[in-house]
C-alpha cells in the first residue's frame, strides 16, 4: 500500500508544517508497511495538482496533502480522481465523497500562547511574526491577541511579518526573520510569538543569541534552543493524519471537514520542560483555568481575522 505527501514549500525538513505530518505518516508505515512517497508541492495549486499527477501515475489511491491554496477549487480537481482519497490539512472544504479536510483551531492555542507571553513578559511588550498577512496567520494573530487581553494586564503586541503581503516566501526566509526579530528585541520585545514555518527557525536562532523568548509552532519546537523556546503551540497533524488515515486503509472513513482543537488535543501547548523554571508562580494554573473556559465556551474567541 502506497501512500503520497504532497508537502507545502520548498523542504520537508523544517521541523515545523511538514516535520509534524511526517511523524503521523511514520506511525502509520511502522503499523501497516505502508510505503511512504514524498512530493514537493511548494504553495500553489498549479504545483500541487502537478505533484499529485506525478503520484497518480504510480497509482497512489491515499494522499496526505499539506495546505491548500485555493479551496474549492481543489474539491472539483478531486472529482476527476474518485478512485482516490484526499487528506487535507489546513482546509475547511465539505462536499466532496473523497476529501478529508482537517481543519485545526489556531485562534485557541493561540490564545493561550498570548496569555501566557502576557503573564511572563518583563517588558510588558511582546511580539508577533507572522509569515505573511495570509488569512491562516491572521487567525493565529487573532487568538493571540485575545490572549493577550484575557491575561489583564498593560502588555503592548508588535506585529510584524516576514512579508508583508500573501507571499509564500514569507514561510521559507529565515534569515529575513532572524533580522526581523533581531530588530524586535531590541525595541524592547522580550518575547516573540512566530508563526512563520521555516521562517521560524530564523527567530528561535535570534531569540537564543539575544537572551530573549520565543514560541514555536506546528511541532514541538522547544529542543531546538533549550530554555529559549518559553513553549510551542503544537497542531497534532500527527495525530490527525494517523488516525484519518487509519480510517482509510481499513475503509471506515467519514469525508468532508473534520476539526482538531483543545477538547480533543488537537492543538495545545508543549510541555515546556526545557522553560519551566522560568515560569512564574501560579501562570500554569491560570493556563489550565484559560484552557478550560475555552472548551467550556465560556471564553469566546473572536472569529475576525482582521
Amino acid at each position: 500500500m502506497k501512500i503520497g505527501f504532497v508537502h507545502s514549500g520548498e523542504t520537508i525538513n523544517d521541523n515545523s508544517f511538514n516535520e509534524m505530518v511526517v511523524v503521523g505518516l511514520r506511525k502509520l508505515q511502522k503499523e501497516r508497511q505502508i510505503k511512504v512517497l514524498p512530493r514537493k508541492g511548494g504553495f500553489s495549486l498549479d504545483a500541487t495538482v502537478k505533484a499529485i499527477e506525478s503520484l497518480l501515475d504510480e497509482e497512489v489511491r491515499v494522499i496526505v496533502v499539506n495546505g491548500v491554496p485555493v479551496g474549492n477549487r481543489f474539491g472539483e480537481f478531486a472529482l476527476d480522481h474518485t478512485d482516490t482519497t484526499f487528506i487535507l490539512n489546513d482546509a475547511k472544504i465539505d462536499g466532496y465523497p473523497n476529501i478529508i479536510s482537517i481543519d485545526y483551531a489556531h485562534g485557541m492555542g493561540s490564545c493561550l500562547v498570548g496569555a501566557l507571553c502576557a503573564w511572563q513578559t518583563k517588558t510588558g511588550k511582546v511580539g508577533f511574526l507572522g509569515a505573511n498577512q495570509m488569512p491562516v496567520v491572521k487567525e493565529f494573530l487573532a487568538g493571540f491577541r485575545q490572549g493577550v487581553e484575557y491575561s489583564g494586564r498593560d502588555v503592548e503586541i508588535v506585529e510584524k511579518y516576514v512579508r508583508t503581503d500573501v507571499s509564500s516566501k514569507g514561510f521559507e526566509d529565515p534569515e529575513l526573520a532572524n533580522s526581523i526579530a533581531v530588530c524586535m528585541y531590541s525595541g524592547g520585545v522580550d518575547i516573540i510569538y512566530a508563526v512563520a514555518g521555516l521562517s521560524g527557525n530564523g527567530v528561535i536562532q535570534a531569540a537564543h543569541s539575544t537572551g530573549n523568548l520565543v514560541v514555536g509552532v506546528d511541532s514541538d519546537q522547544d529542543h531546538m534552543a533549550k530554555g529559549s523556546v518559553l513553549t510551542s503551540m503544537v497542531k497534532r497533524m500527527d495525530i490527525a493524519v494517523y488516525e484519518e488515515g487509519l480510517a482509510v486503509l481499513d475503509g471506515n472513513y467519514v469525508s468532508g471537514c473534520k476539526s482538531y482543537h483543545l477538547s480533543n488535543n488537537g492543538v495545545g501547548l508543549s510541555d515546556m520542560k526545557y522553560s519551566r523554571h522560568l515560569i512564574l508562580p501560579g501562570v500554569l494554573k491560570k493556563l489550565d483555568e484559560l484552557k478550560l473556559k475555552l472548551v467550556s465556551g465560556k471564553v469566546k474567541l473572536n472569529s475576525s481575522v482582521e
